[in-house]
């Protein structure tokens, strides 16, 4: 029987109800925070005809979501620095025990910063994207059904340009990550010409990364722009519509495109993580690191 190969997600399994905690924060700030156009709405209406009690539910959205993010954020940290230091830790030891250079495990030691990040950072971008996204939506059917649709027809072209961008981010992260992983080489070797032949490289590839990226979102905004002219135009000749409303309604929009703004971003961070797991994920098996320390352990002599 082969032995079990130890991936990068095994330092982060033991950690998973309290990361899971942070995600459940998260997304509860996010709800709070989808609830403040309507709640805003709702104060315009009121103050205009002078009923301040209507400005209650944004004052309590907004103080509640303020204490929770507080927490989130120092509990945070705590979390993803012990994570960090059980990925490092083990990756070293790991790929060392199976002899792979040290050139190497130092570049991808490195890189498990990034993994790191995509768990504390990019996760609560996603889920936060995805609630602006289709929390946005189904309100905006639910104040009109033309302009929900109309906001929803975004996702078909969005969903096409992405399928394209995923293969191509996919090859360039692979290139740009194997370029990074030369690089303890040429700082070893200090040659001027090959440093800066690296460095040129790196910043190609990153460059390539970025063209990419930009042409993505250019294509969302050029189409974000025209639906959200179609909406507007819409949304002022709703019947019984009051200011609030239509403010609501605008807001939303915003946020739905600005959910939309985040997808180039997060695609391109999935395919570059996927290409770092491989390779922080090779090495010996739990078999094999065990074994390599106990031979590493003193031996105990009698007093």
């Amino acid at each position: 029987m082969k032995p079990k190969t130890r991936t990068a997600l095994d330092a982060v399994r033991p950690y998973k109800w309290r990361i899971g905690l942070t995600y459940a924060l998260t997304f509860l700030e996010d709800l709070l925070e989808l609830s403040y156009p309507w709640a805003t709405g709702v104060a315009i209406d009121g103050l205009m005809s002078h009923d301040f009690h209507h400005a209650l539910p944004i004052v309590f959205a907004w103080t509640a979501r303020a204490s929770i993010g507080c927490f989130r954020q120092m509990y945070d940290t705590r979390v993803y620095t012990q994570v960090y230091n059980d990925i490092v830790e083990d990756t070293i030891v790991r790929q060392r025990t199976a002899g792979i250079e040290a050139t190497s495990v130092a570049a991808r030691s490195a890189m498990s910063r990034e993994f790191v990040t995509f768990f504390e950072i990019d996760v609560p971008v996603v889920i936060t994207s995805l609630i602006h996204i289709f929390g946005s939506a189904i309100i905006l059917f639910w104040y009109d059904m033309t302009i929900g649709a109309l906001a929803a027809l975004l996702f078909i072209p969005v969903y096409l340009v992405n399928k394209v961008y995923v293969r191509v981010t996919s090859r360039l992260n692979k290139e740009l990550n194997d370029q990074l992983e030369k690089e303890v080489v040429f700082i070893e070797r200090y040659k001027r010409d090959e440093v800066r032949a690296h460095f040129t490289a790196v910043r190609n590839w990153r460059v390539k990364l970025s063209d990419a990226a930009a042409f993505n979102w250019t294509i969302i905004e050029v189409l974000s722009i025209l639906v959200f002219i179609a909406i507007l135009l819409r949304a002022t000749v709703l019947p019984e519509s009051e200011t609030g409303d239509i403010f609501a309604i605008l807001v939303y929009v915003w946020r739905l495109m600005e959910g939309l703004d985040h997808v180039p971003t997060i695609v391109q961070q999935l395919t570059r993580l996927r290409d770092i797991s491989k390779r922080i994920s090779q090495g010996a098996s739990l078999e094999d690191v065990s074994e390599a320390i106990e031979e590493t352990e003193p031996d105990e002599k009698p007093l």
